[in-house]
């Protein structure tokens, strides 16, 4: 479904990925692991358009997409979360997941003067489906709560949410761990095998809980200084000496 092939990205005289090459293959769960600085999140931001790489190629379903700005990468169904939350704070919960739908009619003004029933049937359609993503994610009670006022874990849930709601065939999960309670994280990984099980998504996620990646994640990729170090299962991966090596600074 993806392939990475010798990337390359330069900050200054900082090579942060340097001829990086991996494969995420369609319905499966796949880990991206390394040590701080080993790349990992650059890696994210080329292939969903925020970094223009300095050369190497990204293909989604045998199309290149590395040429794409960033706000094209959804249309191709492929939604990523971040670090750091961005949920649109003055909002409701449920109004930031009305805004990730991709296409909607009542976003062109003459639709909104002249098609008005067709808009507002559209807009039903997706408040009911933000309805069932809040339901599938237990948090349909914080519906009407501004997103300011949600706690980490939660934030972390509504970005979830949104990614959902833009029909995506790959999510990219960027540390969907950090800042979430062990209660939180086992539900979001419940989640995660759920949609993977029923509706065939595919996830690529970069992830520092060793214990969350072994137990979800199948294959793992290990980068280390902008390259793929490794690439196997979880038994694979922990009894591979060049990777402890990596972790353990040999």
């Amino acid at each position: 479904m993806l392939q990475v092939i010798n990337l390359e990205k330069s900050f200054g005289g900082i090579k942060a990925v340097n001829g990086c090459s991996f494969e995420v293959s369609k319905n499966t769960i796949t880990g991206l692991i390394g040590p701080n600085g080993a790349g990992k999140t650059t890696v994210f931001n080329l292939i969903s358009g925020f970094h223009a790489p300095d050369g190497g190629k990204i293909l989604f379903n045998g199309s290149r997409i590395d040429p794409l700005p960033p706000y094209r990468v959804p249309h191709l169904r492929l939604s990523r979360t971040f670090q750091i939350t961005r949920e649109l704070k003055k909002m409701t919960v449920i109004d930031n997941l009305m805004v990730a739908p991709l296409n909607q009619m009542g976003e062109s003004l003459l639709n909104s003067w002249f098609r008005i029933p067709s808009v507002k049937h559209q807009e039903q359609q997706i408040k009911d489906k933000a309805l069932d993503v809040l339901d599938f994610l237990e948090i349909e009670d914080l519906k009407d709560e501004y997103a300011s006022n949600l706690s980490g874990g939660q934030k972390k849930l509504l970005e979830f949410g949104r990614t959902m709601m833009t029909d995506p065939e790959l999510i990219l999960l960027d540390e969907p761990g950090a800042g979430v309670n062990p209660t939180l994280m086992k539900k979001l990984n419940g989640y995660i095998e759920k949609l993977q099980r029923r509706e065939n998504m595919t996830f690529f996620l970069i992830e520092h809980d060793m214990d969350l990646v072994m137990k979800l994640c199948n294959p793992i990729i290990v980068m280390n200084e902008g390259k793929r170090l490794a690439e196997g299962t979880a038994d694979e991966i922990q009894q591979n000496q060049e990777v402890l090596d990596a972790y353990l600074g040999g």
